[in-house]
């Protein structure tokens, strides 16, 4: 294998990735009031089509980017099998069952935010290797899901936004750490468990 561009990002640097993708698409997503971001129109903001599709027949793959022209295996539904379906580069695929539960809204969201972030971040090194096995090489090599979940966590959780809003909860009385935690996620809209993880490497809870 041809030697690979390695990348590597400091948090501090994916938090002003963050801040330059929020603020490109709206000024009020990191200095306004704290809302959900609206991570499906940033996406198509970016110029990536955004496809809802069952990929594997057991959910295991719930989002992948697409980064050159061709075809993909998906799980047919109706037919109960595998077909090739047509794609081209700049999409996401994202599987349909998030979609299909109101109680998966956060990880429908993550998702699409995390293979925004593989675009965002790691594009010239999946067009250097192909989509192909040798990728999960280089994924482990590179912690590239580790770097896009946090890409990822501070798109969807701005650190301004939360910890404003973590502070005006605790002045409003709500002191309880998983009812900040819960009150934190339902208006961001991610789950809890992302909320605790962003929460708890801020040291704020």
């Amino acid at each position: 294998m041809d030697k690979i561009e390695r990348k590597y990002y400091r948090d501090t640097t994916l938090e002003g990735i963050a801040r330059r993708i929020l603020c490109a698409y709206e000024e009020e997503l990191y200095a306004g009031q704290p809302k959900a971001v609206p991570i499906e129109e940033i996406i198509e903001a970016h110029g990536i089509t955004l496809v809802y599709q069952y990929i594997r027949k057991n959910g295991r793959i719930l989002g992948k980017t697409i980064f050159e022209d061709g075809v993909d295996a998906v799980w047919d539904m109706d037919e109960q099998q595998y077909i090739l379906f047509p794609v081209q580069a700049g999409t996401i695929l994202i599987d349909a069952t998030l979609c299909e539960d109101e109680k998966k809204l956060g990880r429908l969201r993550f998702t699409c935010a995390h293979e925004l972030a593989h675009w965002l971040l790691h594009k010239s090194i999946f067009e250097a290797v192909g989509q192909d096995d040798n990728i999960d090489a280089i994924t482990e090599a590179c912690c590239l899901e580790v770097q896009a979940n946090m890409l990822a966590s501070a798109i969807l959780m701005p650190l301004p936004q939360i910890k404003k809003c973590f502070y005006k909860l605790h002045s409003a009385g709500v002191k309880w750490r998983s009812e900040v935690i819960r009150k934190m996620a339902e208006l961001f809209q991610v789950s809890v468990q992302a909320m605790e993880i962003r929460l708890t490497q801020q040291r704020l809870v």
